[in-house]
């Protein structure tokens, strides 16, 4: 299960780096895969993130549901420098698993 995660994990965080736009957009464009890959197996974010996960995964289902199941081009309520706080937070989870 863990393999599994971090392999989700790692795609996501390289598309989020190779997505073309501001931090906004390009944690934006994977928000599908994060709350359908990534939440469900939340049991394997480390303590240590897990607050911040969870504030995550709630902006992520706020989005979507505004945005009535579309793909959204921004996060919604966020600004870019919260937006690569987040993104942040994807790679320090996939390095703090890896170790």
């Amino acid at each position: 299960m863990k393999n599994y995660f971090l392999s989700k994990l790692f795609n996501i965080n390289y598309r989020i780096a190779t997505h073309e736009g501001n931090a906004n957009r390009r944690l934006a464009s994977q928000a599908t895969e994060i709350l359908f890959q990534l939440a469900p197996n939340n049991k394997l974010v480390p303590d240590p993130y897990k607050i911040e996960f969870s504030k995550l995964i709630t902006l992520l289902n706020d989005t979507l549901a505004e945005s009535e199941g579309r793909v959204s081009v921004r996060v919604k309520g966020i600004q870019n420098r919260t937006a690569a706080k987040y993104i942040k937070l994807l790679i320090d989870i996939r390095e703090y698993l890896e170790d």
